[in-house]
């Protein structure tokens, strides 16, 4: 019986359903959170396995095509359209529905199979060509076999993103949040166990084991929620036919997206081989927030942003985006100014192994600054472009994004090619394009929805942007003193005591400006723990009544 109180509140938790913005907000910051530790602990290990090697570069090159596959059928065609589509349905009929879905994956996993065929025939012309010419023979030989078995392993990851998308229309976010916790597991026993005997093959065999659980941890919930799939494929159906008219133009975004990252990890090459993996690990770090709070917010506010559209008001849906693109703003602009401020001991607690030199952590850090400058405009960018699909409008982000892809690739090339800058410069002209992304896209949004309420949109933000200055301010100076006078940081414990003292006087400094300036969003952390206080308190009461049940069964 004992046994049964400890596992009962967890599987309260796991299989409870997030009703509100709030709630699936912070289950999914959780989520990715530990997603991002194990990122980063799978990146230590390739670092200290394989340091700078063309290996690792090689490997990097090869994942680009299957990553960029994936991301245009799963993020474009279903994260941010099926779902709408799919939970309108559901409440009106969910055979329909399920009907509706069943024909959604079909399409999805042929579609990718078929073109994956076609990308597993060419690897090797598309390895050569990714690595504009800088690769060996061998190397090339490698990428091809590093394409082909990511390739495989992507059918599986395909199978469980669209199970995610299907939970989350029924309101589960806590089993799906935790896929890719299991997909980085997987990868980790890879590098771990297998990089010694098989070498980079190693990691490669992990993303096909990631893939496996990714899928696998979802799969129980879901024949929970009395989904039935199908093996048939209507195309005629009116509902399938509303999902895949608003398809085309978000894959061209998304594959406008993805095409820019390739080509800035072949302009990378350019620089050298050793720069793919500075820009790899310098993204990965910027990625952080806008994961945890970007992408997060962005997934949450989209089935509340795509009931409150179909008003003929949009007074509602203005204040949702507003407030959401607000409360983005107050958790995302410190992370990103610590990583600006504190980006040098960042790179070396993460990456500082034995085999990443001083050398990769000063160019890897210079990298991490020129990005950090406009994490916020890229983590609004998804929160932006999800209230243009709650107003079914999927047309005027590509627009936006095909131009500023244009811009930014003409911008890279100026830098890489004919200034001959660094590999920072890449970073330099993604930040720049991504603000240029946030203030065409809100200023067309502001025309589309009637116009936002300029002094709700502006006043809070400015204050949030002077309170992240002002930190910034607060972490150079204790920074600064702890390294000259206090710590000797060539020990890692001294570098990590460095760094959280710095955050800590950072952070307080950005509480103590922003509670002085009145900013609302102050009370977002204690909506957060008061939401934290009051599942613990649903947990533990349901937990007693389970067992007082389980009880008088006895």
């Amino acid at each position: 019986m004992q046994l049964k109180i400890k596992q009962k509140p967890i599987n309260v938790f796991l299989f409870k359903t997030q009703n509100t913005i709030l709630s699936a907000t912070l289950i999914l910051s959780l989520a990715s959170g530990i997603s991002a530790i194990l990122g980063f602990v799978k990146t230590r290990l390739l670092a200290s396995n394989f340091g700078i090697s063309n290996e690792l570069a090689v490997f990097y090159t090869a994942d680009r095509i299957p990553n960029l596959i994936y991301s245009v059928l799963v993020v474009g065609a279903i994260s941010t359209v099926f779902i709408p589509v799919f939970t309108g349905l559901l409440k009106i009929d969910k055979e329909e529905a399920f009907n509706m879905a069943s024909s959604i994956i079909n399409a999805t996993l042929s579609f990718f199979i078929f073109i994956g065929i076609i990308m597993f025939i060419f690897a090797p012309q598309i390895i050569k060509l990714l690595s504009v010419g800088n690769f060996t023979n061998k190397e090339i030989s490698l990428g091809v076999d590093l394409m082909r078995i990511m390739l495989a392993s992507q059918t599986l990851l395909v199978a469980g993103s669209l199970s995610t998308s299907i939970l989350q229309s029924f309101s589960f976010f806590a089993i799906p949040a935790l896929a890719p916790v299991m997909y980085n597991l997987g990868m980790i026993g890879g590098i771990f166990f297998l990089s010694k005997s098989m070498g980079i093959y190693g990691p490669a065999v992990g993303v096909a084991v990631g893939s496996v659980l990714h899928l696998g941890i979802q799969l129980p919930l879901l024949k929970k929620t009395g989904f039935r799939f199908s093996p048939s494929l209507n195309l005629k159906n009116s509902n399938f036919k509303k999902v895949t008219a608003l398809v085309p133009p978000r894959i061209v975004s998304v594959l406008i997206s993805n095409l820019t990252q390739t080509i800035n990890n072949s302009l990378a090459i350019l620089v050298s081989t050793s720069s793919v993996i500075y820009l790899k690990f310098a993204d990965q770090l910027q990625t952080l927030p806008i994961t945890l709070f970007g992408i997060s917010m962005a997934s949450a506010s989209l089935p509340t942003l795509s009931a409150e559209g179909v008003e003929e008001d949009k007074e509602k849906y203005k204040e949702t985006f507003l407030t959401s693109l607000h409360q983005m703003m107050y958790l995302v602009m410190p992370v990103s100014m610590i990583l600006l401020i504190l980006r040098v001991p960042v790179v070396r607690i993460v990456y500082g192994v034995h085999n990443f030199p001083w050398e990769a952590t000063i160019k890897t850090a210079h990298t991490l600054a020129f990005f950090s400058i406009a994490i916020f405009a890229q983590s609004a960018n998804y929160l932006i472009t999800r209230a243009y699909y709650a107003l079914k409008d999927t047309l005027t982000p590509v627009i936006v994004n095909i131009s500023t892809a244009i811009i930014n690739v003409l911008v890279s090339l100026t830098f890489v090619t004919h200034l001959k800058f660094g590999v920072w410069s890449i970073a330099f002209a993604y930040s720049i394009t991504s603000l240029i992304d946030m203030g065409v896209l809100l200023f067309l949004l502001d025309r589309k929805v009637g116009g936002f309420d300029k002094k709700r949109l502006i006043i809070p933000f400015t204050k949030i942007a002077w309170s992240t200055a002002f930190m910034g301010i607060m972490l150079y100076i204790p920074m600064r003193f702890l390294d000259e006078f206090v710590f000797d940081t060539t020990r890692t414990i001294n570098l990590i005591a460095l760094t959280i003292t710095a955050g800590v006087i950072g952070m307080s400094a950005y509480l103590l400006i922003t509670s002085l300036l009145k900013v609302e969003e102050v009370e977002l952390f204690y909506k957060l723990l008061k939401k934290v206080r009051v599942s613990k308190t649903n947990l533990t009461t349901e937990s007693i009544n389970l067992v007082e049940t389980e009880t008088e069964s006895l």
